[in-house]
């Protein structure tokens, strides 16, 4: 399975590493610095390097007799290169038995020979010619007690550097980058994610507001980071132009519609004229499916990329006044219509204008397609639901979703129509935010129901 692709993970992972990383050079860089402007501390750094090797560098062999066996290549190169030195010499003890290398010097001795067995570390200065050199002495708790007496070690500055990092590496520098590490880590994973994220999201946020109408909102770019900002302007760019396309082939679209109206309206006035009853019949018939394919058309164009004018209105009310314009053509096709709404009102937050297109599309289609129906049943429901039920074929279940769309027609149908008029009422129900659910009558027929959002009721005022 691929891993998501995220902007944080890179980011945390260069954190990390960058922060390891500057760890080690500040380390290396300070204590070369420290090492470089401080002999003496140079000098005492060498002392108590070896002083800590030897003691923990004293053993016992299969016959019991004390012997140096230090582990570790830094530490056998460092006894080395202190060995190789001819000022250097050292005296270890368990009380017992001894090892000695070089030459212990007489005052030296004198010092390790009256120094009290409860002082566990002492520092102290000789003199070899005229040469001033550093000793130390330190006696630990192991038992038995071994002490360690050493003088005369010297290491250069690179050397020097290596006892340093060998001594603060397992003593501190270890765990403090190991804390480091995991502090940076956690704020990789949620500080950086979020950081990443919010303006992210600011941009997404701004995206879901647009409306999709011509010259609508656009993604915002106030307080969007410079990394995200030609990304907002390419995306705005591109709604522009999607804009200039879609305007350009709604004017199309509606102008031609409204050209075509006045040559249609004198073709069929002219079509009385034709003396052949079945040919006039025909032409008439085909002149009115052309009109209806450029009202609708036209009603399309006005619909699609146009800002409704939203105020409340009572749903009820405005049904029974559409439908009472209706009254006189259905019973001219012997059909009754039947209007049901609670007695209160039905408020909703909607376009008059457009509900009024809506309905009408609804029971035009039913007159001419819901052949057989007696009574067609217009009901307002409390719900904000309007419902309209034919007594005709209905539509198969499987059609039911293709036919909101523009220019697709049932394959039962028996008239002929524009294919357009489920389309009209489903455009306009998304701009109210609602939806158009189509099913199937009682026994037979079409159930179609527009669901309005309900008005949010305000708080009762204390």
């Amino acid at each position: 399975m691929k891993r998501p692709n995220s902007i944080a993970f890179p980011v945390a992972t260069v954190l990390i590493l960058g922060m390891a990383l500057m760890m080690v050079i500040s380390t290396v860089v300070t204590v070369t610095v420290f090492l470089l402007t401080d002999a003496q501390s140079r000098k005492q750094v060498a002392v108590e390097s070896v002083v800590e090797l030897l003691q923990h560098g004293g053993g016992y062999d299969h016959t019991g007799k004390f012997v140096l066996e230090v582990d570790g290549v830094i530490a056998e190169k460092l006894i080395r290169l202190s060995e190789e030195q001819p000022d250097f010499w050292y005296f270890v003890s368990d009380g017992a038995q001894s090892i000695i290398h070089g030459a212990v010097p007489a005052s030296v001795q004198h010092v390790i020979d009256m120094t009290s067995p409860q002082i566990f570390s002492s520092q102290f200065y000789y003199f070899k010619g005229d040469e001033r050199l550093l000793g130390l002495r330190k006696l630990n708790a192991d038992v038995p007690a071994k002490l360690v007496v050493v003088g005369g070690a010297s290491f250069s500055n690179l050397e020097t550097l290596l006892v340093v990092l060998r001594e603060i590496w397992p003593q501190g520098l270890y765990h403090l980058l190991g804390i480091v590490l995991v502090a940076t880590a956690t704020i990789a994973v949620v500080a950086v994610k979020r950081t990443i994220a919010t303006p992210v999201r600011r941009v997404v946020d701004s995206a879901e507001q647009i409306d999709g109408l011509p010259n609508g909102r656009r993604i915002s770019d106030r307080d969007t980071p410079i990394e995200l900002k030609p990304m907002v302007a390419a995306f705005n760019s591109a709604l522009g132009c999607i804009d200039n396309a879609f305007e350009a082939q709604r004017n199309f679209l509606a102008n031609a519609s409204h050209e075509l109206r006045t040559p249609l309206t004198k073709l069929r006035l002219k079509l009385d004229l034709v003396r052949d009853l079945e040919v006039r019949n025909v032409l008439v018939r085909d002149t009115a499916r052309l009109a209806s394919i450029v009202t609708t058309s036209l009603q399309l164009a006005r619909l699609s990329g146009q800002a409704l004018t939203f105020s409340e209105i009572d749903l009820a009310a405005v049904a029974r006044a559409i439908i009472a314009e209706h009254v006189p053509s259905a019973m001219k096709q012997g059909m009754d219509i039947e209007f049901k709404a609670p007695e209160g009102r039905v408020m909703i937050s909607g376009s008059e204008p457009a509900i009024r297109v809506a309905l009408d599309n609804l029971i035009i289609n039913a007159m001419r397609h819901a052949h057989g129906t007696e009574v067609l049943v217009v009901e307002v429901l409390q719900s904000c639901i309007l419902r309209v039920t034919d007594g005709g074929p209905g539509i198969p279940a499987a059609e039911r979703e293709k036919m909101l769309r523009p220019f697709v027609r049932g394959s039962a149908s028996a008239s002929e129509g524009t294919g357009m008029g489920l389309a009209i009422v489903s455009q306009i129900m998304m701009a109210h935010t609602g939806s158009v659910a189509l099913g199937e009558a009682t026994g037979n027929g079409l159930v179609v129901d527009l669901a309005f959002p309900k008005i949010a009721k305000a708080p009762p005022s204390s």
